[in-house]
């Protein structure tokens, strides 16, 4: 068992923004994007839950072996540790937890849930999912495994998010925004609550452990000269008009080209 699972730990030169391996994932990535949201766009609920289902299980197979592989450490003895700051809480890590809202709970008998479920994949997985499919630096390391999982795990969150934001397109709304961002206040406080209670061991769930400064760009500067009340006032209104902006971006490039292909 050690020996396989040192086998599945081969090592690989970090791939750099915009190598070859970025930029045939990021590729792959658009197009399945396109594909699935095109040629799915009409599918029964029954049809649309299984893809959810499919997907959300394939992720939650390829995280628990990444988990396994860093938990596992080769060598004379071979020893396991399970590295707190990779538990999966993290904001690219919702859609373990909101998937199966949308796939299990009745919709009509919890409307704003599954309403907010909807819109947390449609917005902020799809906006965290394309800042690290963009910025990979944030994820990739020298592990084959781990990097093939993590572009396929942020891709999916663009692929999914967009597709769940394309069926559902009749029934989002403005309000769907103001749910979505109730929810991601929900998910901050866990996690920021998550992050004291663990301190003083290293991990930063969300960006937002008041004991540590954030590696979020520009947002570590905030955090040292202004302070953490004020980052994370900033955060917040930051993330609330991403979820806006996402929501009138996906808005739009739906009617501007699949929309507009029907016809």
């Amino acid at each position: 068992m050690d020996e396989f699972l040192h086998l599945l730990q081969g090592e690989m030169e970090k791939p750099g923004i915009f190598s070859w391996f970025h930029l045939i994932a990021f590729i792959l990535i658009i197009a399945a994007t396109f594909l699935v949201s095109f040629y799915c766009r009409d599918v029964s609920e029954k049809v649309y839950k299984r893809i959810l289902l499919f997907t959300w299980i394939t992720l939650i197979v390829l995280e628990i072996i990444k988990q396994v592989l860093k938990s596992f450490h080769y060598g004379s003895p071979s020893y396991w540790e399970f590295p707190s700051g990779d538990f999966p809480f993290h904001i690219c890590s919702m859609n373990y937890y909101f998937l199966p809202i949308i796939i299990f709970m009745d919709k009509e008998k919890h409307p704003k849930i599954v309403d907010a479920a909807i819109g947390y994949m449609c917005f902020i997985c799809v906006f965290t999912g394309t800042a690290v499919c963009v910025y990979t630096d944030m994820v990739m390391s020298n592990l084959i495994y781990t990097n093939v999982q993590s572009l396929i795990h942020h891709g999916a969150l663009v692929i999914i998010g967009v597709y769940i934001f394309v069926w559902n397109r009749k029934t989002i709304s403005i309000k769907t925004t103001y749910r979505t961002f109730i929810a991601f206040v929900i998910t901050a406080s866990i996690a920021t609550i998550i992050n004291v209670i663990v301190h003083p061991l290293y991990i930063n769930m969300f960006y937002i452990n008041p004991f540590i400064i954030t590696n979020l760009p520009l947002g570590n500067i905030v955090q040292e000269n202004l302070g953490y009340p004020l980052y994370l006032v900033l955060y917040f209104i930051g993330m609330s008009i991403i979820i806006v902006g996402f929501y009138f971006i996906e808005t739009s490039i739906y009617k501007l080209i699949i929309h507009k292909n029907k016809h």
